[in-house]
Order: C-alpha cells, then sequence, then structure tokens
C-alpha cells in the first residue's frame, strides 16, 4: 500500500523550517529532525539522501527503505509532527531491520509514537 502524497513534504521551505526551528537527534544510520504544527492533522514527512550516499541506484534503494518503515509505523506516529530523515554515510550498507531500529530509537527519543508495537509472543 501506497502512502498517500499528503503525508509527503515536498517544499524546500518546510525542510528548512524543520531545520531551523525543530531539534533533532542523531542515530548511528539517520538523523531525525522533528517540528511540532498544530495545523496538521496527520503527520508529514520527507527524506533527505545525499549524494555522498551513492550513485542514484543506492539513494532510491535507501529512499524505498525509509518509506517502508514510515509506511509501517504510520499508525504509531502521533499526528502534528513534521519529520525530516536524513540518511547518514553508514545507511547504505544497513539492513531494513537496522534503518528500523535506529529509526525507532531516534522516534521514541523525540516522543513521536503514540503507542507502542506488538511486542511478538515468546516462543
Amino acid at each position: 500500500m501506497r502512502l498517500p502524497s499528503n503525508l509527503r513534504m515536498k517544499l524546500a521551505c518546510d525542510f528548512a523550517r524543520v531545520k531551523s526551528q525543530g531539534s533533532s537527534q542523531a542515530g548511528k544510520f539517520l538523523v531525525l529532525g522533528v517540528l511540532r504544527v498544530e495545523a496538521l492533522e496527520e503527520f508529514q514527512f520527507g527524506l533527505i539522501t545525499g549524494g555522498k550516499l551513492g550513485n542514484a541506484v543506492v539513494r532510491n534503494r535507501i529512499r524505498r527503505l525509509l518509506r517502508e518503515i514510515v509506511r509501517a509505523h504510520r499508525a504509531e506516529i502521533a499526528p502534528g509532527w513534521q519529520l525530516v530523515i536524513i540518511a547518514r554515510w553508514r545507511a547504505p550498507k544497513a539492513t531494513l531491520a537496522e534503518l528500523e531500529n535506529d529509526w525507532l530509537r531516534l522516534a521514541r527519543r523525540m516522543n513521536l509514537l503514540t503507542q507502542k508495537p506488538p511486542v511478538p509472543p515468546a516462543i
């Protein structure tokens, strides 16, 4: 299932506002910048994958993985936040699970998640 386009940040001024007025936390693979915007009914997110990460194939792969992480945790993200996810230089070598764990740790640290994800039953 695709994410609706109204969840994506598209304007450079939105990215700049998150950078100047918001706060950020750095993880091993990602940097998460956030800004509280009361007018938003849901949340908005933007992805930044710089040219130093690799060629277009590498950058697009990272963007696909990051969109999948946001899509999977869409119900847990509190409304009213603008998020900017920046891939760090280690991100191309990371697996989906490593990127997801890093994102979840940063999101919890920034109090973005409204509910805890379900815990799988112990076997």
